[in-house]
């Protein structure tokens, strides 16, 4: 029986859901439109509105989807089983309902514009997925056979199994969906035949007899819905004709008519439909061609190509259409497209695994793990495409992304990969309205951090200097006595992006491509952005990725260093490489790409692919030229993508794309090839600017005009002010359209017009550019010798220019080529230029640690110099190279043989006491407003002479610590003679820490201070020098946990000169005094990695030994059991003074610390022998070598027989820290008294210990020094038990325990557990006062980066 009531959630006669949805989509018009259409017109437009169009496709699409999971459970039918499919009929849709299930509300009161043009595809396809369920259609069981006993029943089995009966349920189904998308009108075609049929049917008509309600029964006891204000209420019982109208409606006749009417099917009594209807009512094309292609299928060999032969296709399209309306659905503006021509996409396609890859590899990084990647293929694969869809996922996360390429004709200009990248973003940031406040903060904080020291980014970066609002000349800050540039360029850059990541609190990820022509100094930056440290605490949020081709880095690359580097310092990074797309991904490209179905475009994609072997770019590149050759068209007639493939195929095309480029390159008009060949022999971008530039200075009328030709042809793309050509390879093909003598005079030509223009025009670009182009054409090229003193000049010129930004790579390049012009007998005729370019060749070499080239150059100027002046400079260095090469013997006898030329004696015969008499007398004649208002060094000599000093005194400091007063005294002289040079403060420093060394605290803290304040006078060249030294004499004066910042500004201050070395010694020493202070032993573990991986950067061999000698100690204490391998320790042991004393004092440390007492004796007996020649200034690790040489030495006194000799020794050290604790109780007292405590210990006098043990105790606990607390409670606890007094005893070692635990000894905890436990007895151990937290402790895994707490077991 039919329910004569509503629910909207009851099943809809198909019919009746179209005519709702319709009048649905019609009542969501806009109201003024619908007041001002007819009815008609109205109808027309809700047709084709996302209103109606996406309920239908989802309508479609859950039909098409039944049917093919009806053919899937029919393959498993046996026989005598009945059909699970639909009879093929032309009237399928009267037996189809429209189930719905809203989420939310139902279905149709879903009428928002979810899917239109503005719609994007991921929005359109989530959409779809969370609608496709809520719009379900069925057919009714009516549909399908069920009598297995028929005769003709089974014949009509064996033709759904067939191929023929196939396509009729396709054609079936197309005329439903012509149905549902013109609004419920059903083919003219067919409402004609099914008139034809009518009379010789109507004779059957009564025959019926067939149960609805029966029908109804199987719709999951749902209710067939008609609507009430369009058709009369039905009542079953009492008007029994509903049948005939139901029969009509359904077809639902008895078999024989069933069976009559399929087999008339099959013999193809249907007519032919056209869609032009559909496509008059504005049917989207694509839509309309669908319906066509299954209602054609049913024609057989007749069947047009595109005819659909499966189910599955259709309920494939139908997908694409629903999840991509904007590609599949829409119709194109074929107009449009048949004006401008083929536009290809942005859409990065079959490289979702390797984008997943790179986006993980980004989500660590900036979690806090540095992390890096490269992507590696052949040229054309698609990796700089690949990259910027990967900084569309960074950008929209809230990151930073920076882009800069290197470029093959490029390499001579600094920096400029890294160039374009931070100064496209400064522009950016200038150029953006709503970026204002953002840039103000970055302008801000980088004014505070860096102070003027940000000038030198602006050499680099134009743009910042709009962001800095300061415009300063070379002239005011340019200092050519730095100590390396290019280190500070690298510390400012990381400085920079500090700034960035910090003012936007966002994630900076820098991509550089084509780093097969990167130079070193940008990936020496690379590294230093990667791999830095630095004496801050925050976390750097900074990922790198870069692409390069394949096969072009070899072992010698510079990119090969950078991942020794990443390797050596445990920098993890991926590796991606991309291959060339297979045919399902190129077939993607090329549907999308056209806006047409995937089933259509096989056909070409094959093609395609066999052409180009599935190269992304060559594929780009085949489809424009076929566009341009008319092979791929717009077709208005069809409104879509049309192609000829039979003339496609025929095409004789290269089978490389490089190839390829030259044909395309090779049909271009002449003067429009000549052109492209002028642009690229200045790599793959050029602004336009210099173009216009360009054609001035070559006298070469229309070059932007035939320039505007290749960008018509899509060799070219203006983008923004620049001119880039669309890929690497084309730039190459056009680069290589002339041979190579014939490049190298144009070269050469070409740079010496831009050379002449930049001499008028001042503009460092052009100047650069013109070398460049000098260069490129090489000594060979000049026709003309005069010529060569001009082309030496521009080059010494251009590598100033780089020096000033850093690029001592770049520098050395331009000085070498100066040199390379110069003719025969230089010296002579052009004494002065090559003195210049030889002298600044020689630093730049040095710099980049070339000292094959530094000791070649400086052989030249010794050998062609007219004085000892003019060799200075290069003398210098060589002492320099010597030094950092770890030979100081050799550099401390070169510099005192220059110093001995220039009349300098450092008197070396008199006694020391003797020079540090006259140094004071000297002093005691100025107040220190006097020394600090003396006059400038003008001397060039002297100036040079002072740098051989201070040289000099830095190595006399680590091999033989009694010549440096004499140093010391020669500095101070010429400074207060000659005038202060940028070295005078270190000769001050350096005799504060003497003074402060021999006793006199009081004097060396003067001194250092004085030392400090000459530096805001002389200029802050060497202030990382002078800060940590006279930090090592304020800790002997102030609190120790005050060196903490003034080490960091220590750090700071050298990294801003480049001066890596001494911001390593900033960061080593400033651990070793939180050390001292009693810091919790994990944090310094992750400390002293950090000085670790900085040392490893920079290579400085005997602070990486000594620092990892420390971290063995640490980790010893901790109770890890993570390894410590030093490789070097062995051999510098041998030859170094500093080192032997480290390794002596560490292990003498460690054995007491662990009660060891054979090794302890053994190693400080070591210690006393090697101390004598220790560095000559007083230090941090003076401190504990005075408490645990003095500890140890009572300790070996009450054992050994020689106890007097040891008892002096311990009374030494005593009386060295009693001293200093009168000039700083805070970090001494507590010390003092410890050593107290033990020597009474040692003589018997135990009164005395007690209170000096308890004073040790109280003085450490109200000083903070929790480690030495602890220790102090352990010994006293030894001296307790030596006494017998058991229960005191088990009280100190039970303190010691938790202080020590307190400070992450663990370690050293169960060592102490394990001693009471052996000493005492249980009872005694487990009395009242051994509480539960006197247990052995869980120790911490090897694994450095993670903090490890011990919990009690």
């Amino acid at each position: 029986m039919i329910n004569n009531s509503s629910n909207e959630h009851d099943p809809l006669l198909l019919s009746e859901w179209i005519r709702q949805t319709l009048n649905e989509a019609a009542n969501n018009l806009p109201p003024p439109i619908v007041q001002s259409l007819t009815a008609q017109v109205r109808d027309t437009l809700a047709l084709c509105s996302d209103d109606y169009l996406i309920p239908a496709l989802r309508v479609a699409w859950s039909l098409v989807d039944q049917m093919c999971k009806k053919v899937e459970q029919q393959k498993v039918v046996t026989a005598g089983q009945s059909s699970l499919l639909p009879v093929p009929r032309m009237n399928w849709v009267d037996g189809i309902v429209v189930h719905l299930h809203p989420s939310d509300g139902s279905s149709r009161g879903r009428r928002s514009n979810f899917i239109g043009n503005t719609t994007t595809e991921d929005q359109a396809r989530n959409a779809s997925e969370e609608d496709l369920d809520t719009i379900r259609a069925e057919l009714l069981p009516s549909m399908f056979k069920s009598d297995n006993n028929d005769d003709d029943g089974d014949d009509d089995a064996k033709h759904d199994n067939g191929s023929s009966t196939s396509t009729q349920h396709i054609y079936s189904l197309g005329l439903v969906f012509y149905e549902i998308f013109s609004g419920g009108e059903r083919p003219p075609e067919i409402i004609e035949q099914q008139q034809n049929n009518v009379a010789n049917e109507s004779c059957d008509a009564e025959a019926q007899d067939f149960s609805v309600q029966e029908e109804l029964g199987d719709l999951d006891s749902s209710l067939l819905v008609v609507d009430h204000a369009a058709a009369p209420i039905i009542d079953v019982e009492g008007q029994l004709s509903i049948f005939d109208t139901i029969e009509d409606d359904f077809n639902l006749l008895p078999k024989k008519r069933h069976t009559t009417e399929n087999s008339d099917f099959q013999k193809n009594k249907c007519g032919a439909v056209s869609v032009e209807p559909l496509k008059g009512e504005r049917v989207p094309v694509q839509l309309c061609d669908l319906i066509a292609n299954m209602i054609d299928c049913i024609n057989g060999t007749l069947s047009g190509d595109d005819a659909y032969q499966s189910m599955t296709h259709v309920r494939d399209d139908l997908q694409l259409m629903l999840e991509r309306p904007a590609i599949y659905l829409y119709d194109q503006d074929m107009g449009r497209l048949s004006m401008t021509g083929l536009q290809l996409g942005d859409t990065v396609f079959g490289r979702n695994e390797e984008l997943s890859s790179l986006k993980e590899c980004y989500r660590r990084s900036i979690s806090g793990k540095t992390e890096f990647a490269f992507i590696s293929g052949h040229a054309g694969i698609g990796k700089s495409f690949l990259t910027y869809e990967f900084g569309k996922h960074v950008i929209m996360s809230g990151g930073i992304f920076l882009a800069g390429k290197f470029d093959q004709l490029q390499q001579g200009k600094p920096f400029s990969a890294l160039a374009a990248a931070f100064n496209g973003y400064c522009g950016m940031l200038m150029q953006s309205s709503e970026l204002q406040k953002r840039r103000a903060v970055v302008a801000s904080t980088l004014k505070s951090s860096l102070g003027r020291e940000a000038y030198y980014l602006t050499k680099i970066i134009p743009s910042l200097n709009d962001i800095l609002g300061s415009e300063q000349s070379d002239e005011t800050f340019y200092d050519d006595n730095c100590v390396d540039a290019q280190r500070r360029l690298q510390y400012l850059l990381c400085q920079f992006v500090e700034v960035l990541s910090s003012s936007y609190t966002a994630p900076v990820t820098l991509f550089l491509d084509d780093l097969q022509w990167a130079d070193s100094a940008s990936i020496a930056a690379v590294t230093q952005l990667l791999c830095s440290t630095g004496s801050s605490s925050k976390q750097k949020q900074f990922f790198f990725v870069g692409c390069h081709r394949e096969g072009i880095i070899d072992s010698t690359h510079p990119v090969r260093e950078l991942v020794c580097n990443a390797e050596q310092l445990g920098v993890p990074f991926t590796s991606l490489k991309l291959d060339s797309m297979g045919e399902e991904t190129l077939n993607a490209m090329v549907s999308q790409t056209l806006c047409v179905l995937p089933r259509l475009t096989r056909t070409l994609s094959n093609i395609i692919y066999r052409k180009t072997k599935g190269n992304p770019l060559f594929v780009s590149q085949l489809m424009l030229s076929l566009n341009k050759k008319n092979l791929l068209f717009p077709s208005l007639n069809r409104r879509r993508w049309e192609w000829d493939i039979e003339k496609i195929m025929s095409q004789k095309l290269p089978d490389d794309v490089a190839v390829f480029f030259t044909q395309s390159i090779a049909d271009l008009p002449s003067n429009v090839r000549i052109s492209l060949f002028h642009i690229s022999c200045f790599g793959a971008s050029v602004d336009i600017a210099f173009v216009e530039i360009l054609e001035i200075a070559l006298e070469m009328r229309g070059l932007c005009d035939n320039l505007d030709v290749a960008v018509d042809e899509g060799l070219l793309e203006k983008k923004g002010d620049q001119l880039r050509f669309s890929h690497d390879r084309i730039q190459e093909a056009a680069y290589n359209t002339l041979p190579a003598d014939e490049r190298c005079i144009f070269h050469h030509v070409c740079g010496m017009a831009l050379a002449s223009y930049s001499t008028s025009e001042s503009d460092d670009n052009i100047l650069l550019a013109a070398v460049n182009q000098i260069n490129l054409g090489g000594p060979s090229a000049i026709q003309n010798t005069s010529q060569s003193f001009t082309i030496a000049t521009v080059n010494l010129r251009a590598g100033q220019k780089a020096m000033v930004m850093s690029d001592f790579g770049a520098a050395y390049s331009y000085f070498n080529h100066g040199i390379s012009f110069l003719q025969e007998g230089y010296w002579q005729e052009h004494y002065d230029l090559s003195l210049e370019l030889f002298d600044l060749a020689a630093k730049c070499a040095l710099t980049n640690g070339d000292i094959v080239s530094l000791n070649l150059l400086s052989e030249q100027v010794i050998a062609y110099g007219r004085s000892l002046e003019d060799k200075l400079n290069v003398l210098y260095l060589v002492t320099c190279a010597l030094a950092f090469s770890s030979r100081l013997p050799e550099s401390i006898q070169k510099s005192i043989g220059v110093l001995t030329k220039l009349g300098i004696d450092l008197k070396e015969s008199r006694s020391t006491e003797a020079c540090i008499q006259e140094t004071m007398t000297l002093l005691s004649t100025r107040t220190d407003d006097e020394i600090l208002n003396t006059r400038q060094m003008t001397d060039p000599t002297m100036i040079v002479a002072m740098k051989f000093l201070t040289k000099l005194e830095s190595s006399m400091s680590q091999t033989t610590p009694r010549s440096v007063p004499f140093v010391t005294q020669q500095i101070i002289e010429l400074s207060l003679s000659k005038g202060m040079s940028p070295m005078s403060p270190i000769g001050f420093v350096y005799l504060g820490g003497f003074m402060s060394k021999r006793g006199d605290i009081s004097s060396g803290y003067r001194y250092v201070k004085l030392a400090l304040s000459l530096l805001d006078k002389v200029g802050r060249e060497c202030a990382g020098e002078v800060i940590w030294m006279a930090t090592q004499v304020k800790i002997f004066v102030e609190p120790i946990q005050a060196a903490n910042e003034h080490h960091n500004d220590g750090y700071e201050a050298s990294m801003v000169a480049g001066d890596v070395f001494n911001a390593l010694l900033n960061a080593f020493l400033k651990n070793s005094c939180k050390y001292v202070a009693g810091v919790k032993l994990q944090t310094m573990r992750e400390e002293y990695n950090k000085s670790e991986r900085l040392a490893k950067e920079n290579n400085y061999s005997i602070l990486l030994v000594v620092i990892k000698q420390v971290q063995r100690d640490v980790l010893r204490l901790i109770g890890s059991d993570e390894e410590v391998t030093i490789p070097e320790e062995e051999k510098l042991i041998a030859s170094n003074n500093s080192v032997l004393k480290s390794y002596c004092f560490r292990n003498a440390h460690i054995s007491f610390m662990f009660r060891s007492y054979d090794d302890a004796k053994e190693y400080v007996l070591k210690f006393y022998e090697c101390r004598e020649n220790a560095w000559a200034n007083l230090m941090v690790t003076h401190v504990n070598h005075a408490l645990y040489t003095g500890l140890i030495s009572f300790w070996v006194a009450r054992k050994s027989r020689d106890a007097q000799c040891w008892i002096a020794r311990g009374n030494e050290s005593k009386l060295t820290l009693k001293r200093w604790a009168e000039s700083s109780p805070w970090t001494f007292e507590n010390k003092w008294y410890l050593l107290e405590a033990e020597e009474s210990f040692s003589h018997n006098d135990y009164e005395a210990a007690k209170l000096f043990y308890k004073h040790a105790i109280s003085s450490a606990k109200f000083h903070k020094f929790v480690h030495e607390e602890a220790l102090a409670y352990e010994l006293a606890a030894y001296f307790y038990l030596e006494l017998g007094e058991m229960e005191q005893s088990i009280e100190y070692f039970l303190a010691a325990h938790e202080r020590y635990h307190e400070w992450g000894a663990f370690g050293k905890c169960n060592s102490l557990f394990e001693f009471v436990k052996s000493s005492f007895s249980p009872a005694s151990i487990e009395s009242d006062f051994a509480v539960s937290s006197f247990r052995p402790v869980s120790l911490p895994t090897a694994c450095p980066n993670k903090q490890q707490q011990a919990s009690s077991i």
